[in-house]
């Protein structure tokens, strides 16, 4: 095919119903970028012959060299179909596509590369290898584009080695192939089932309201059923045309439609429509007629079962043999004779130098690519199975554009409620009379040189002469030449445009009195040459951009939904957190000008006037206002800001950075900051030590990321400390602690916390005494049970009880794994609370208006977008299991009803105290009021706090509100009538006159002090200062110590012991402290950060695979042998700390025959304790008094600690009575 220009893809663009934006999703190494070579190949890109071996959309070197894909790109394709002609139509009817295709990531580091070209894309080719099958990496590229609505094509890659290393007969493969497309059917269904029960949940709340809203509360509903819904059409069928079977490293493709225009006549048939549904499934040939198909049952009746049982299904005969037949006459068994046998009954054109080459491979390719060509098996694929722009929209936009999810259960199309969405869901373009409104999404930020891009380039690169005519080659040569010629006239005038006359448009510009469009436009009126004028405004256009001299620049490569951008437009750009009606919608929100667009051709950027609806394109001005994503809209009171993007992976790894040369600080700053902009999963942390730390996905990620830093973005040399895991802190109930007094605590808890102390003393430079005056432990008469403490204010005034404990483990796994559906729960109980002061105070000040509140609640209960997909317990009943819920205001008693089952079937906690917890006395989580770790109040405690507690869970149930304002208020009491009903107590102190006044306090004045210093305590554990998980502090009692007050001989004036600030820091430092010391008088236990990882190998490196994951402190979860394969399939977790080189270290063991996926699993705890020493007799003869056995948790635990700059409890001098012997 001939090369196409840039102006045939450009005015392709308008035409949105031909159009079709694709993605290639697949697992790492199924064949991604070999596909998008063969489809390059058609647009004359490349070569037929380099297809599979150039990598043309890997541009990057390092993707060159590991051989794989680390950045999404795309590329505009041009695509001519011919098809069958019409009754009424003697000539076939041809018709023009174009179709933008966008590579992506297979590796699990780079997930969030998939999730941008997924939310940019309207379908995927989803590649799967026959060999490997389903693996990790393509249940969650399925799961990317079932969240983001794009409708997959199926493509079976790598045939060939079915025949070529497996040596499979045509049946045995038909079988196994079955079985793949079933397996990928099954990871839909999934997906489908938690959906469909989210739904149907969503609408049976919504029918119990109405019935109560109809018949009362205590009716109950009789009127409710299941609606019965087809899900046929999410599955892959070959005979629907949605699957592919090829080879790409071969070049050919086909699917059962080709075989069926073939046979169709052969077979008796009147169309190839009625053969196609009869090439998959158990249908045969007539042996007697030839002319007949035949079920399996109409076979069996005809020729009985034991020929029935033996008979060939039709899709082997037609499709499978003629392939196998092929590749063993060239490659398997190489015979010329037979080889001309084949080219002849194929009918393809083999020339006499391929006939005779010795290259077999080549030969292959040469026959397969002229009998059932790739690129053309996949291009007509994209256009008749997946959706163009017009047809996706209405069904992939509304829940980007009212922010929560929707169900794929439902498949309806929403009516559009105003003009905009009459827009997007129309995928309008507009005209210039008549504009549509522009809504635009800017998936990912890419980093281009600035010498790559055709405005900054010094000349015409060798890509754009290639895809330019000879008439535009002659034009811009004209338009060189001008340009010169007005050069040479501004330095014969000597008078520079920055230094012309007010009076001058481009003066205007240098003043700031106009832009320079405008001033462009005004000097075109007195230009005598149109190439004149577009040098001036280029000159301008240049002199204007804020990354003029930059080596970098930052291109958004986004999708437009509606209306035309064009180059000098203002609009306006959204930032995720944006939202019209809060009050801090200006940080979110920025004017840009569009400087550039750009059609991405992979390596190269074709310059665009105008880009119209249902396009992607690369546009340049986004830098500063965008940070990774974002929308783009012309009027951003109006238009909606389209929903985040998810993600499959977070980062975890973490890393310090600082320049060798500390001069080069400004240069890793700037540096830092591109990078963030450039990469999609990177997180900056700047810490308040001025330590600058760097967070990625993986290891893989983090080797991408620092060569980045040092050659393109900083360019200097940069030290990076070993890789920051993070760990969590928690405690354990051994066996005989529950009941233990604080006294019978034996040598071993008593050591460790006086090793804690030691080290906060070490730490912090405090002397013992001046810890005794700060934290005073409240003695008793009666020991208190393990994990209580009581604890006073220094200055006496206050007395705090804390009971400290380990939750179960089963609640500990529920809670961090739903750290983020508790954030969002916690942030809209927020919002009602603060909606709920607005309203009481607008009524006691007359009425006033609230309707900003209750606008603002509305906007956060839609905004707040969750993910419908799950990882429950195994041993979870499915009695019990209900679906999540999709909306946020759902979310919360969904929460409230799992935890509570969580601790129903877990033990250590009483059924009634449960039930205290859930229905009122849970007060916060923790850390970062999202955690694994629960402040709860006694119900001496709740009976006299200030709000119901409920509310966390049920943020908008209006009895919340009438309770919070029903509560009675806890006046501070004194220890010795804390008992009593009466909670009152009085001081008297002088005032700031020397006159005595009273001053009384309640709890409610300090709630907030105690939640602070439960935070504080949940956020830097005493083992290494990393955050807690798993435990549960409960407040018992919160005491007045009136004698303490005045009088007493303190050192604090009685006028500072009852200033509400001072105290409230006591309290909160009082409450941390008391948390930590309960804490020390559980077992500590460190919690590590694991990753699944997953391996296919063979029985031969089997062994090798497990020894390497058994030296990384590892365990198998599982391991099963995947049928009609020689791949064994081993799932195993690996702590993230033993992790780093572990991918070089097994492809080393097993010569490359295995190679490991690591993805995030979570937190998991370290059975081992940090200050464990041999004390019994039988550990004392096994290990002796220095315990020979490493300690791995006190190891993890002292390197975090010294590198965090804590004390370690370690030798630094062995023996100090010996003299070292030097060597002359």
């Amino acid at each position: 095919m001939p090369i196409v220009p840039p102006s045939k893809l450009a005015e392709l663009q308008t035409n949105v119903h031909n159009i079709r934006n694709v993605c290639v999703l697949a697992h790492v190494d199924h064949g991604k970028t070999t596909l998008s070579d063969a489809l390059l190949a058609t647009n004359g890109i490349i070569s037929n012959k380099l297809a599979g071996k150039v990598r043309y959309l890997d541009s990057r070197e390092d993707e060159q060299e590991r051989g794989i894909t680390m950045e999404s790109s795309g590329i505009s394709l041009y695509y001519k179909l011919a098809r069958e002609p019409t009754d009424s139509d003697s000539d076939a009817e041809s018709t023009e596509y174009l179709v933008n295709l966008i590579d992506s990531p297979g590796h699990v580091d780079f997930a969030s590369e998939v999730a941008s070209a997924a939310r940019l894309s309207d379908g995927a080719l989803v590649l799967v290898d026959v060999v490997e099958g389903v693996c990790t990496q393509t249940v969650s590229v399925l799961r990317q584009a079932w969240v983001e609505n794009v409708h997959p094509v199926l493509f079976l890659n790598k045939i060939d080695r079915l025949i070529v290393e497996w040596r499979m007969t045509p049946s045995e493969a038909y079988v196994h192939m079955q079985q793949l497309i079933e397996q990928v059917n099954a990871v839909l269904a999934g997906f489908w089932e938690g959906d469909r029960l989210a739904e149907d949940s969503r609408k049976l709340e919504e029918a119990k309201e109405r019935w109560r809203e109809t018949h009362g509360d205590d009716a109950p509903m009789t009127e409710w059923y299941l609606e019965e819904k087809d899900d046929s059409q999410i599955y892959f069928s070959p005979e629907q045309g949605n699957v592919l079977f090829g080879s790409a490293i071969d070049g050919w493709a086909f699917r059962v439609n080709h075989f069926a225009a073939t046979f169709a006549e052969k077979l008796g048939l009147p169309s190839p429509a009625k053969l196609q549904p009869l090439m998959w499934g158990e249908y045969f040939i007539d042996p007697k007629t030839k002319r007949r198909v035949l079920t399996r049952k109409q076979y069996t009746k005809l020729y009985g079962t034991a020929k029935a049982a033996a008979a060939i299904p039709l899709f082997v005969q037609l499709c499978l043999v003629p392939l196998w037949q092929v590749y063993e006459s060239i490659v398997v068994e190489y015979d010329q004779e037979r080889i001309d046998k084949v080219i002849s009954a194929l009918g393809v054109k083999v020339l006499p130098r391929d006939r005779k080459t010795k290259d077999h491979r080549a030969l292959l390719t040469v026959v397969m690519q002229g009998w059932l060509p790739l690129a053309q098996a996949c291009m007509v694929a994209v256009i008749e199975q997946l959706p163009s722009p017009a047809v996706a929209q209405p069904l992939r936009l509304p829940p980007l554009v009212h922010g929560e999810a929707r169900s794929q259960a439902d498949k309806k199309a929403v009516e559009p409620t105003n003009d905009i969405e009459r827009a997007l869901f129309a995928c309008t373009a507009g005209t210039a009379s008549d504009p549509a409104p522009l809504v635009a999404y800017i998936g990912k930020i890419v980093s281009i040189p600035r010498e790559s891009l055709p405005e900054f380039s010094s000349g015409a690169s060798k890509g754009d002469r290639l895809t330019m005519t000879a008439d535009e080659m002659r034009a811009r040569g004209r338009d060189a030449v001008r340009r010169e010629l007005a050069l040479n006239r501004e330095s014969a005038s000597g008078t520079p445009l920055s230094l012309l006359s007010p009076e001058d448009p481009a003066s205007a510009v240098a003043s700031g009195m106009a832009t320079p469009i405008q001033s462009a436009s005004a000097l075109s009126q007195d230009a005598s040459s149109d190439s004149l004028v577009d040098a001036m405004r280029e000159k301008l256009e240049l002199e204007a951009e804020p990354e003029a001299g930059e080596d970098e620049i930052l291109v958004g490569f986004g999708r437009i939904y509606s209306g035309t951008v064009r180059v000098g437009d203002k609009i306006w750009a959204m930032q995720p957190k944006y939202n019209a009606k809060s009050k801090s919608a200006q940080s979110y929100l920025k004017q840009i000008t569009v400087r550039a667009l750009y059609m991405m051709m992979g390596r190269e950027f074709v310059r665009l006037k105008e880009v119209p609806a249902g396009n992607v394109f690369g546009i340049r001005g986004v830098a500063g206002a965008i940070l990774k994503s974002g929308t783009l809209a012309s009027d951003p009171l109006k238009c909606p800001n389209l929903a985040a993007m998810h993600s499959e992976t977070y980062p975890i790894v973490r890393v310090a950075l600082e320049p060798v040369n500390p001069q080069d600080i400004s240069k890793l700053v700037r540096g830092l900051e591109l990078l963030n902009q450039a990469d999609p999963c990177v997180q900056i942390i700047s810490q308040s030590t001025g330590e600058r730390v760097l967070v990625t996905a993986g290891e893989l990620h983090l080797e991408r990321c620092m060569k980045d830093l040092r050659e393109r973005f900083a360019k200097c040399e940069i030290h990076v400390s070993e890789p920051i895991v993070p760990y969590r802190e928690g405690i354990v109930r051994q066996s005989g602690q529950s009941g233990v007094q604080l006294g019978e605590i034996g040598s071993s808890g008593q050591s460790l916390a006086i090793i804690t102390k030691t080290m906060h003393n070490k730490n912090t430079g405090d002397s013992d005494e001046q810890t005794e005056d700060q934290i005073r432990t409240k003695p008793t008469e009666s020991q208190l049970p393990r994990g209580e403490v009581s604890m006073t204010t220094a200055n006496g005034m206050v007395t705090v009880t804390v009971q400290v404990e380990p939750l179960p483990e089963r609640t500990t796994r529920f809670l961090l794994r739903h750290e983020d559906d508790i954030g969002r729960v916690v942030k809209l109980a927020s919002a009602s609370q603060r909606r709920n002061r607005l309203h009481a105070a607008s009524e006691a000040l007359g009425g006033g208006d609230s309707i900003g509140a209750e606008d603002e609640l509305e906007t956060m209960v839609t905004a707040i977008n969750i993910d419908s997909d799950e990882d429950e317990d195994n041993d979870e009943s499915m009695q019990t299991k209900t679906a999540k819920p999709s909306k946020t205001s759902e979310l919360g008693p969904w929460l409230q009803s799992r935890l509570r089952t969580t601790f129903r079937r877990a033990k250590g906690w009483e059924p009634q105290r449960v039930e205290h917890a859930m229905a009122s006395g849970l007060w916060a989580f923790g850390p970062r009021r999202a955690g694994p770790n629960m402040l709860v109040y006694s119900e001496k405690m709740i009976a006299h706090s200030s709000k119901a507690h409920t509310s966390w869970f049920n943020p908008r149930n209006p009895n919340a509100a009438e309770s919070s304002s029903a509560a009675t208020p806890a006046i501070l009491s004194s220890p010795d009538e804390s008992d009593s009903d009466e909670h009152s107590e009085t001081a008297v102190v002088p005032d700031s006159a020397g006159k005595a006044k009273t001053v009384q306090y309640s709890i409610r004045d300090f709630e907030e002090s105690i939640n602070t210093g439960f935070q504080l305590a949940a956020q830097s554990g005493p083992l290494c200062f990393e955050p807690l998980a798993g435990v549960a502090v409960t407040v018992k009692n919160f005491a007045y110590n009136s004698s303490s007050a005045v009088g007493t001989g303190s050192a604090i004036s009685a006028t500072e012991a009852v200033n509400s600030s001072v105290l409230s820091g006591q309290i909160i430092t009082t409450v941390r402290d008391a948390i930590k010391t309960g804490y020390l008088q559980w077992s500590p236990r460190l919690y590590l950060a694991m990753y699944t990882c997953d391996i296919q190998a063979t029985s031969e490196v089997l062994g090798k695979v497990y020894a390497v994951i058994n030296r990384r402190r590892g365990r198998i979860l599982s391991e099963e042998m995947r049928e009609g394969t020689p791949y064994f399939t081993i799932k195993a977790a690996i702590p993230i700390v033993e992790s780093f080189g572990f991918a070089d270290d097994i492809r080393k063991r097993t010569s490359g025959a295995a190679i490991p996926l690591l993805l995030f699993r979570g937190y998991e705890p370290l059975d081992t304790d940090p200050f464990w020493v041999p004390t019994t007799e039988e550990e004392l003869e096994d290990l002796g008094e220095k315990a020979d056995r490493e300690n791995v948790a006190k190891k993890y635990m002292d390197k975090v600690r010294k590198r965090k700059g804590l004390f370690v409890e370690r030798k630094i001098v062995e023996h100090a009575e010996k003299q070292r012997t030097l060597k002359k």
